[in-house]
């Protein structure tokens, strides 16, 4: 392998250790807020964060900007495995998806809101409170889903259609794909019993992002950035087919 293959295999792994620490920072904040050993039918995110300290709710809130810097540059794994399919497609697709983490880092410290308006005790106020609160978190999460959903078509389009270094089985775990897959598991997480049933539902979406992190870690760990340039055209097929 040649430096630069060396120093872009280097880059790749920074990228995927970055995701992952990003992703473990979000679940952390996760847990604080509203992380609980409860069936999924018993979880209700206002009424754990109603009982959470206040220190836990601001630290909880005070890691999304911080896990959003990490998580940004894990996604340059995309450009890093993409960019056989084209360098400018790929590029778009990593920034898109940075800027959906950065604006993530927003949207994740909003929730230390929800829990401050979910302590107060008089009903209509608490209840405007958290209608407010919501209506800042959704503002925050247009651009965020644009961004999001934009970044992740562009890698679907990458892998499947082109040759990359990207494992095409690897889309399956796309932490967008999976995290939008929330509601459509709504009910199969609400029959998770004791203990794992509030963790699951509390921890899903920023759960998907670390899952799919720690397989690419462990994926692209051991890869060499050059193979297939070093490989013959067959070759080449079977490995990015």
């Amino acid at each position: 392998m040649n430096p630069n293959q060396m120093n872009r295999a280097r880059l790749l792994r920074l990228c995927c250790l970055s995701g992952l620490a990003g992703s473990v920072l979000f679940l952390t904040g996760d847990m604080l807020f509203y992380g609980s050993w409860s069936s999924g039918a018993d979880f209700h995110a206002y009424r754990e964060m109603a009982e959470r300290p206040a220190a836990e709710l601001v630290i909880g809130g005070a890691l999304g900007p911080v896990a959003a810097l990490f998580s940004a540059l894990g996604m340059g794994i995309f450009f890093l495995t993409l960019e056989l399919g084209g360098r400018k497609l790929a590029a778009t697709s990593a920034v898109l998806l940075a800027v959906m983490m950065l604006i993530g880092g927003s949207y994740h410290a909003v929730f230390t809101c929800f829990g401050f308006a979910s302590k107060v005790a008089e009903q209509a106020t608490r209840g405007a409170l958290l209608a407010q609160v919501a209506s800042l978190r959704d503002t925050i999460s247009y651009p965020m889903y644009v961004s999001g959903l934009a970044g992740t078509a562009l890698v679907y389009l990458l892998a499947l259609w082109k040759k990359t270094r990207f494992p095409r089985w690897l889309l399956i775990l796309l932490p967008t794909t999976l995290s939008m897959a929330d509601d459509a598991f709504r009910r199969f997480f609400e029959m998770i019993p004791t203990p794992f049933g509030g963790i699951i539902r509390g921890g899903w979406i920023n759960g998907s992002f670390l899952l799919f992190f720690a397989i690419a870690t462990c994926v692209f760990w051991r890869r060499r950035i050059g193979w297939d340039a070093e490989a013959s055209p067959a070759r080449r097929g079977k490995e990015t087919a």
